[in-house]
């Protein structure tokens, strides 16, 4: 049998379990249970995970730049840019318009599990205000999300998002692996396309957004450092996923990059004894964990300054 087949295969395993007969007979994992969060992957199974996001770097851009908008000082361009064969990311980027002498640093940003995608509210916000703070900012529609719909979700209701995505393990496995595929490829646009320091790109990832962080700050070796804001293991009515899309196996190899968790205690999405506080023990220095008492999602005013204070420090 070719060798090449032979490690396809070994990769297809370890991607999807220890056998094609546990894929058949795999139970579900329970939210209190899930065997990542007491026992992640060994070294050897996590550089299969990478091989599985390797993805084409000679392909081209073909960047298109649409409407762009300033107010205060702040420019938000409409940019599209191709992730892989025949997908395309859209994305907002955020600058100031007069922007300081020196190199610029840069956010690749990742909202959470709204149907607006890069255009609700929190993320916005968060664009504009990093913009202010002197950062080009690359906020990109999450695939299945904003103008990347593709029909999998239409109500973006809890139950939709669980039922059609979060609970069927290879869909959402291929959407984890996607994601990671355009958090590279918005790394290299930023450095290639726009002149961003390729040494000072940092990832920050909102909800959703902030689970599917962990896995590509882990993966994207390249990012200066990673900030998770609410998120968490499994999120409400979630109760199945592949190892390889399990951010249990990812968010400790984020390390020794710098790593800020920004949770709140009265999260009731992902809840906090079940599915925060056993992720976050997972995490290595050097990091930073900061709780709230906040609704999930939103960010107060400290929390934003307290992000900002930990991207000035790097």
């Amino acid at each position: 049998m070719p060798t090449r087949f032979i490690r396809y295969a070994a990769l297809v395993v370890a991607l999807l379990g220890s056998s094609s007969i546990a894929f058949a007979q795999e139970t579900v994992p329970d939210t209190r249970t899930d065997r990542w969060l007491t026992n992640p992957v060994d070294d050897a199974t996590f550089q299969t995970y990478l091989e599985f996001f390797a993805y084409n770097k000679s392909l081209p851009f073909d960047v298109v730049v649409g409407e762009t908008t300033t107010e205060q000082g702040i420019v938000r361009q409409h940019v599209t840019y191709q992730s892989t064969q025949q997908i395309t990311v859209t994305a907002y980027l955020y600058r100031q318009e007069s922007p300081t002498a020196g190199s610029r640093g840069g956010i690749i940003y990742l909202h959470g599990g709204t149907g607006r995608g890069k255009d609700a509210g929190p993320g916005v916000q968060l664009g504009v205000l990093m913009a202010r703070d002197g950062w080009t900012v690359l906020a990109i529609d999450l695939w299945h999300y904003g103008e990347r719909n593709t029909g999998l979700l239409t109500t973006y209701t809890t139950q939709e998002k669980t039922d059609r995505l979060y609970n069927e393990p290879t869909t959402y496995l291929t959407f984890v692996t996607q994601t990671v595929k355009d958090v590279s490829r918005g790394y290299d646009y930023l450095v290639q396309e726009r002149g961003v320091d390729a040494n000072r790109i940092f990832l920050i990832g909102h909800s959703r957004g902030a689970v599917l962080s962990s896995i590509a700050g882990a993966a994207e070796t390249r990012l200066a450092g990673v900030a998770l804001l609410h998120g968490g293991h499994f999120g409400l009515l979630v109760q199945s996923h592949r190892p390889a899309a399990c951010p249990a196996n990812y968010v400790g190899r984020i390390s020794p990059r710098p790593l800020l968790m920004m949770n709140t205690t009265s999260d009731t999405y992902f809840l906090p004894e079940t599915t925060i506080r056993p992720w976050i023990r997972l995490a290595r220095d050097p990091m930073e964990i900061h709780w709230t008492d906040t609704p999930h999602g939103f960010m107060s005013e400290e929390d934003r300054s307290t992000m900002l204070a930990w991207l000035r420090k790097r």
